[in-house]
């Protein structure tokens, strides 16, 4: 999970830098990477694991695909439209999504830790999108990446049905080539009547391919079926602060003080939800 969350926390900048293509040309650039290279290493099984599934199974399959196409899509839309700080803070949502769906999904209610926890980190959800209007900070963004947190809440609540249908490896490759094909259409209007991007921009697709998604996503999907609930959603967390850390440094995107107090409560929440749960 340390291995993950930083991992992760390079998705936000290396997305900053893909400029001169659409967020959702970039989504479905680095879900291909990161689908490819799995094939490519293992086609025979990744193959016959997809044979195995009943048709139920592969409709989850392409339900887990799309949901998480939708995630990706709506938080690079969002990050590119609000302020790189609002955006990670509010990333740190994910694990009370998550808490939220298994609730709606499969009854399990909430503890008490973790329904303080959501109330924690709305409040501090509210305390981010209240800074919207100074520089870059926008409430459109923020409801972008909002949703995206809800997208990833349903697609961890599909995906774990299907945990012990596929092997963790040939379950991404499927879940990641499905994201990107949904995603490829849309990519290739949006990218008509636009000058070809420089180089740089596809070295960070292919970087976003292989650093947050292929070693990230997959180590999380890998973890949740050895490590307990608790400890896999620590990576949200972890992210976020690798993110502003990466976003100061780097970008020069130093959080205002209202996102920094919201982000504290965003990750004040989300921290008392899974630390206490566990």
């Amino acid at each position: 999970m340390v291995v993950a969350s930083l991992a992760f926390a390079t998705s936000s900048p290396l997305a900053r830098a893909a400029v001169g293509l659409s967020p959702i040309a970039v989504a479905a650039g680095r879900t291909f990477v990161a689908s490819a290279i799995i094939l490519a290493m293992m086609p025979r099984r990744t193959l016959d694991a997809f044979r195995a599934l009943q048709p139920r199974q592969r409709l989850g399959l392409a339900t887990a695909g799309l949901l998480l196409a939708v995630h990706f899509a709506l938080f690079l839309e969002g990050l590119a439209t609000t302020s790189f700080p609002a955006a990670v803070a509010l990333i740190s949502l994910e694990p009370l999504a998550v808490i939220l769906a298994g609730w709606m999904a499969f009854a399990i209610r909430p503890t008490v830790a973790e329904a303080a926890g959501v109330v924690i980190a709305t409040f501090g959800a509210l305390v981010v999108s209240s800074g919207a209007g100074q520089g870059e900070h926008r409430v459109l963004g923020d409801a972008l990446v909002v949703l995206a947190v809800v997208f990833y809440g349903a697609y961890v609540s599909m995906a774990r049905g299907l945990r012990r249908a596929m092997p963790a490896l040939p379950y991404a490759a499927w879940v990641y080539g499905i994201a990107s094909a949904s995603l490829a259409p849309f990519a290739a209007v949006l990218s008509l009547h636009v000058p070809p991007p420089p180089v740089s921009t596809w070295v960070a697709v292919v970087l976003l391919g292989i650093v947050p998604t292929l070693v990230g996503h997959t180590l999380v999907q890998l973890a949740s079926r050895r490590a307990s609930p608790v400890v896999v959603a620590l990576v949200s967390p972890g992210e976020t602060l690798g993110s502003l850390v990466i976003g100061a440094l780097l970008l020069h995107a130093w959080p205002t003080t209202t996102e920094s107090i919201g982000a504290a409560l965003v990750l004040a929440g989300a921290s008392v939800a899974i630390v206490r749960s566990g």
